[in-house]
């Protein structure tokens, strides 16, 4: 790997609990920052950038996406999300073959590159052909096989992400995972409870959506019995936990919330298109909840 001088750029530190931006030079050795100082005079041969009038900046992460979808932009016209999943996305997805989504995935990292996104947290089936493109794009991705059991595949599905999972490549820190449960609408009491088991044996997050819409508020309820922040709590209490979505959460669901060792991934975008409207982040924020934005396209069928 050729060493890199940026130089003249404008550079965003992180200083005091604050940002700051600074004219800096940046010498990067071996893929790793070695120096950030006023002027850097390297007498060895290093590829230069010349970032005059240029923000340089650590590279975006995106906290929630499913990569390959972002094939299926413009489907959203007219649909609530219910609409959108039901009659457009699923019946589409049922003929979707590994290639489509090894070149899907190639076209949404060749996308988030070039906007500055460097990691993505990503929820998709038939993760081994992502993870293939990820490794050629050489960009950080946290990876799973979700899990539903609204088909009656739990198993077959478990034994899927432990199978992606134990073939990971153990020299490749660019990638990692994360158990991802679908929804608490559509994972029963079983399915939540493997899905923790599987995150405490493996040591990993867990990445669920949770409360889109206004309809996941009774749906969860008719499910499990009771409100859905007290179902998150049951099962995932003290495993790191991304939250997607949470555009419906009232200040009991905040209250609990605060309590367990999680974020929240905010949608902001796809959330108006799909009618959910938009999460009171403010809110969330004044709460000491952290909040994160992801990118713009991106949706999970099983």
């Amino acid at each position: 790997m050729q060493d890199l001088l940026i130089k003249n750029g404008k550079v965003l530190l992180f200083e005091n609990n604050d940002v700051v931006i600074k004219n800096k030079d940046i010498l990067v050795k071996n893929g790793k920052i070695e120096k950030v100082e006023d002027k850097i005079q390297e007498n060895l041969s290093v590829y230069e950038i010349d970032a005059k009038e240029c923000i340089v900046m650590p590279g975006l992460i995106n906290t929630h996406a499913h990569i390959p979808m972002s094939i299926f932009r413009v489907t959203t016209e007219g649909c609530s999300l219910y609409e959108w999943l039901n009659e457009k996305i699923w019946p589409i997805e049922d003929n979707l073959t590994r290639e489509d989504i090894y070149w899907a995935s190639m076209l949404t990292f060749a996308e988030m590159i070039s906007t500055g996104t460097t990691c993505i947290n990503d929820q998709y089936f038939k993760p081994e052909q992502i993870r293939d493109s990820a490794k050629q794009c050489k960009i950080r991705a946290v990876l799973t096989r979700p899990l539903t059991d609204t088909d009656n595949l739990l198993e077959e599905k478990i034994q899927e992400f432990i199978s992606f999972y134990e073939t990971r490549d153990l020299n490749d820190d660019l990638i990692t995972y994360s158990v991802a449960p679908h929804g608490l609408y559509t994972c029963s009491d079983i399915c939540l409870e493997k899905s923790a088991q599987l995150a405490r044996k493996y040591k990993l997050p867990i990445h669920v959506h949770f409360l889109e819409s206004i309809d996941e508020i009774d749906d969860i309820q008719k499910m499990h019995g009771e409100r859905a922040s007290k179902v998150l709590k049951k099962y995932f209490d003290g495993i790191h936990t991304i939250l997607a979505h949470c555009v419906k959460l009232d200040d009991e669901d905040i209250e609990i919330l605060k309590t367990m060792d999680c974020g929240i991934a905010h949608n902001p975008v796809s959330n108006l298109m799909l009618g959910c409207k938009i999460a009171d982040t403010t809110k969330y924020l004044k709460e000491k909840i952290n909040v994160a934005l992801r990118n713009r396209w991106s949706r999970f069928r099983q």
